[in-house]
């Protein structure tokens, strides 16, 4: 997702440090005439879903898996130290479903429940392991100590139809982002290198200290300013959202880690990535940090949606989407696209954006 964790000296620090100057940009492939939202209905609440923020795609069954929260809601009653918090989810949706133009609103049934598991259900990252038939993310669980709730992120499996994997837990850093599954080894980004005060220091220097940690070998890389989202590419690339760098990093997966390869400058701070059908990088990027760090935080105003694809080998980027006043569809955090169009999520807006192709 999309999972810019702004305190209040990182927004400062946005809102000096980002330019006011108007950018050309071109023309999107998929213009907003083409687009339209739709809502998502929890089938077990009946609540509309907000932040659905990431998604992975199982092109052999065409279903695609969401992980949603509201993390505002959830950050919100943990400062009021509210006698329990909002949960999430993780669902499962036919393309069918979401690219039939009479749908205005769809119900989806959550895989799991959020009680089978220790301090809530609320994924962040997610990951899909197509060999073994499971979904791989990062719960931002919530304990209570000493009369306030504290959050910690933990690397969790389920199966794709909702089975429940008891096993030994996966150890998480403390800013855990994103997580990606390849043949060799299990990847996890991290936004900071510290937690707390020390990783907003981080964010007001935009100091390159985040990166990606490897369930085999630890730290396998630290040069990143907000290492964010993660792909493998058909080439066995893995990708990594730079999202204060506005860049993708391409690296070459080692036996032991990572090596990098090159960078690939985007219009916008990339955060969550996907694959298209045609072999792209989807990014969802975010246009203006100030807007979305004030509509993150503190619910105030839209922030820009920008949804790009790029070519990892040639460096070429093209737009596919572009709201630049967020009204259509605020704070894009990811997007999947295939041959029947685009779907989008967001970190606080309602629901998804569904763009379909030109026939």
């Amino acid at each position: 997702m999309g999972k810019m964790q702004l305190n209040a000296a990182s927004l400062v620090a946005l809102l000096v440090l980002t330019g006011c100057a108007k950018e050309e940009i071109a023309p999107a492939r998929y213009a907003q005439d083409q687009c339209r939202r739709l809502t998502l209905v929890d089938a077990a609440t009946g609540d509309h879903l907000r932040g659905a923020e990431d998604f992975v795609l199982d092109a052999a069954t065409n279903r695609l898996f969401i992980a949603a929260y509201d993390r505002r809601a959830v950050e919100k009653a943990a400062r009021k130290k509210a006698i329990s918090l909002p949960q999430g989810g993780i669902y499962a949706v036919s393309l069918d479903t979401i690219f039939d133009p009479d749908a205005e609103a769809i119900n989806i049934a959550p895989l799991i429940s959020p009680d089978e598991f220790a301090g809530g259900l609320r994924p962040h990252g997610l990951s899909f392991d197509a060999r073994n038939q499971e979904l791989v993310f990062i719960n931002r669980t919530y304990q209570r100590i000493h009369g306030k709730w504290r959050m910690s992120p933990r690397l969790q499996r389920v199966g794709v139809n909702g089975e429940i994997f008891v096993g030994v837990k996966e150890n998480s850093p403390c800013s855990a982002n994103d997580v990606l599954v390849t043949e060799q080894q299990v990847f996890t980004s991290f936004d900071h290198s510290a937690c707390g005060w020390r990783g907003a220091i981080e964010d007001i220097f935009n100091l390159k200290r985040s990166g990606l940690t490897s369930s085999h070998s630890g730290l396998v890389y630290r040069k990143a300013a907000f290492a964010n989202g993660l792909v493998r590419t058909t080439m066995g690339d893995i990708v990594l959202s730079a999202t204060r760098e506005n860049a993708l990093v391409i690296m070459k997966e080692l036996a032991e880690g990572v090596e990098e390869r090159k960078r690939i400058e985007l219009p916008g701070g990339p955060d969550n990535l996907s694959l298209s059908y045609d072999g792209g990088v989807i990014a969802a990027t975010h246009a203006s940090m100030w807007r979305l760090a004030l509509n993150r935080k503190l619910g105030l105003g839209k922030a820009p949606s920008r949804l790009v694809k790029a070519n990892t080998e040639t460096g070429a980027v093209d737009i596919l989407f572009d709201d630049p006043t967020g009204k259509l569809f605020s704070a894009a955090t990811i997007a999947v696209e295939t041959r029947a169009g685009l779907v989008a999520g967001s970190v606080t807006d309602e629901g998804v954006l569904v763009c379909s192709s030109a026939k």
